[in-house]
């Protein structure tokens, strides 16, 4: 059986995946020791994890966090594909809106969360952080892949790299 997947290219999943983490951090999310990685699924396709979240949060922050990766991506490639390589991420997001904010639409809670990750972005520790940490993956040598289902390598970033990485940038952050 021949597999075709659909998604973003290295350097989109990086930043989408930094853009998770940092949101995450800046909020007081616990960030996960597993890190961030990223899996080559098919030649110039990769699907990413980023270990974050608080179900003892206060859910607009794991909204906020989990937005955070879209609009690093868009930000840094307003061209990109958003459609497939987000659509777990939007997914997640209607569920958990319509879980926790039974008051308002998803579309209205989207609108108020995307404003304030696109504040949090504006200020220069934040995106610098969003770049350091999409550099680093990018650079990142690849490693044999075992886990995933359908990739054949990856690229790591653990959780205390990322925390160095968030301080450099004065962002603390801590792992569970």
């Amino acid at each position: 059986m021949n597999e075709t997947f659909v998604g973003n290219n290295l350097e989109e999943t990086a930043y989408h995946e930094a853009g998770h983490v940092v949101v995450a951090a800046a909020l007081g999310l616990e960030l996960r020791i597993r890190g961030i990685t990223i899996y080559e699924v098919s030649s110039d396709v990769m699907d990413g994890l980023a270990c974050y979240w608080d179900d003892e949060t206060d859910w607009e922050k794991n909204l906020q966090a989990l937005l955070g990766g879209q609009i690093a991506q868009w930000r840094k490639f307003p061209e990109t594909n958003l459609v497939d390589g987000s659509r777990p991420d939007r997914e997640n997001f209607t569920e958990k809106a319509r879980q926790h904010f039974a008051g308002s639409s998803p579309s209205d809670v989207w609108a108020r969360v995307r404003d304030k990750v696109h504040a949090l972005f504006d200020v220069a520790p934040h995106w610098s952080a969003v770049i350091e940490i999409a550099d680093t993956l990018i650079t990142a040598p690849w490693a044999d892949e075992t886990e995933h289902p359908f990739a054949k390598r990856k690229k790591h970033l653990d959780g205390a790299a990322l925390v160095a990485i968030l301080a450099a940038h004065g962002i603390s952050a801590r792992l569970r």
